[in-house]
């Protein structure tokens, strides 16, 4: 057994896919994604041919080819160049453990791996205090959250589920960063291409009922503080496809199934 075939062996014992996408990479090293060829590009013209091997003979773009580059970076939803930097930061890492890795298998690894939270350390200071400040605005509308409930009688209503992406596999959405999702109301912090952090929202459309005119509209109106203040631009509301008590429901199974998804009682004020 050749040791390629040997890797792509082990490779589908570990990370299985599904039948549909089993012909992802075709032969000769074939590409059939934009992003696919954004990666074996920067991989060659940082000196990293297709069998892995590094070398001083970097592979220099033409112009044809740079402004290619950039429609991809476009079509991808990069809005920078950095995805090159982590890239090949990510691929030499990997070599390190893994001597044999070659460009078709570190593709596999990296877009199952791979996060937009990724790309925060290599944006400026600015941006990173400024995504250091919405982390600290969506902490400050989770303790809300937890306050309100609180004030509840039931322990189902004083549930919440708190879910981490940051130490996960993408679950293929790049962009989830944290969840906090209580029976009447859910929020989210996120992280875009642009390595830029924002906060989503969304209330329970039985709110009232569950927790009462008084705790619904001091709620509702906090939240319509965030969403007019100063993070205006950064807390937007994002509609829930389908039920809440369903959603909050398919939640709490998680929880029993994926260690990232943690269910927490909250104490009841004893005031």
């Amino acid at each position: 057994m050749t040791g390629n075939r040997f890797y792509d062996k082990i490779h589908n014992w570990l990370l299985p896919m599904p039948e549909q996408q089993c012909d992802v990479f075709p032969p000769l090293h074939k590409y059939s994604t934009p992003f696919q060829k954004l990666i074996l590009d920067y991989l060659a013209w940082n000196g990293i041919n297709k069998k892995g091997n590094i070398t001083s003979n970097k592979v220099y773009p033409t112009r044809t080819e740079i402004q290619e580059n950039r429609k991809l970076l476009r079509k991808c939803g990069f809005t920078t160049a950095d995805i090159e930097k982590l890239i090949v930061l990510e691929f030499l890492e990997m070599k390190r453990n893994i001597p044999d890795l070659d460009s078709e298998m570190f593709i596999h690894f990296f877009k199952d791996c791979y996060h937009n939270l990724k790309l925060v350390k290599f944006t400026t200071l600015e941006a990173q205090k400024s995504n250091e400040n919405t982390k600290q605005y969506h902490n400050i509308i989770k303790g809300f959250l937890v306050e309100i409930q609180s004030y509840l009688e039931t322990e189902y209503l004083r549930t919440r589920i708190e879910c981490d992406f940051s130490e996960t596999r993408n679950w293929k959405n790049t962009a989830r960063v944290e969840e906090f999702i209580t029976p009447f109301a859910k929020i989210g912090l996120n992280c875009d291409k642009s390595a830029k952090f924002s906060i989503n929202y969304f209330i329970n459309p039985n709110l009232k009922e569950l927790i009462g005119e008084s705790l619904g509209d001091t709620l509702e109106k906090r939240f319509n503080e965030f969403i007019t203040g100063e993070m205006k631009d950064i807390v937007k509301m994002t509609p829930l496809n389908r039920r809440y008590d369903r959603y909050f429901e398919e939640m709490l199974r998680f929880t029993r199934t994926f260690p990232h998804y943690k269910a927490i009682i909250t104490d009841k004020n004893s005031l």
